[in-house]
């Protein structure tokens, strides 16, 4: 039975992973990174989004007053604001569909993207495979595999470097044990199959 730290599965989770284990893959560990709401209630940035939609909704009260179709002019401030507003809830529903799988013989990422898009990583089990492991107050944590390069604006071309891996889960220290326990099964496994 998995560790699975409270996590349900969606019926789209469930068929995808039923189609990613092989036979006689075993899972050890299914956990979500914990969402932008649990994470932090209030940010600067999100106050200051929502006294810029305020702002936003007098200067057009006052303008509409005056001239009703100068508020069309105030449509992409209205459009920055309500995106500033909303940015936790989408970052909260893109991170409730964020996946960690820790399986007998891999690690299985199903992440959804900026984009929107569900990108899939796997990782086989081996020595050295992780790079990074930090621990944040409260238990959470990052145990990272590999970086990505995400585009940020395609038209400047910038690239903002991502981590790929188990990033801000819970209890990061036992989901490392588990790892690491894994790891040490799948490597003695492997050595048993050579040997034969």
């Amino acid at each position: 039975m998995p560790d699975t730290f409270a996590t349900e599965l969606r019926s789209d989770e469930r068929m995808w992973l039923d189609q990613e284990l092989s036979a006689g893959e075993e899972l050890h560990l299914l956990v979500r990174p914990r969402s932008e709401a649990e994470r932090v209630a209030f940010n600067v940035e999100h106050v200051l989004s929502g006294i810029f939609l305020l702002v936003c909704l007098g200067v057009t009260w006052g303008i509409a007053e005056d001239n009703p179709q100068a508020c069309v002019l105030m449509l992409p401030a209205w459009l920055a604001g309500i995106a500033g507003v909303c940015r936790p809830w989408l970052w909260s529903w893109r991170r409730k569909r964020t996946l960690y799988v820790l399986t007998s013989r891999r690690v299985l990422l199903r992440e959804v993207s900026r984009t929107f898009r569900v990108r899939c990583h796997s990782y086989p089990l081996q020595s050295g495979m992780v790079q990074e492991v930090g621990v944040l107050p409260g238990g959470y944590g990052h145990i990272v595999f590999d970086y990505a390069w995400d585009e940020l604006n395609g038209a400047r071309e910038e690239r903002v470097a991502r981590q790929v891996g188990f990033v801000d889960i819970p209890q990061v220290k036992r989901v490392q044990a588990l790892l690491e326990r894994a790891i040490a099964e799948n490597e003695e496994n492997r050595k048993l199959r050579v040997n034969r």
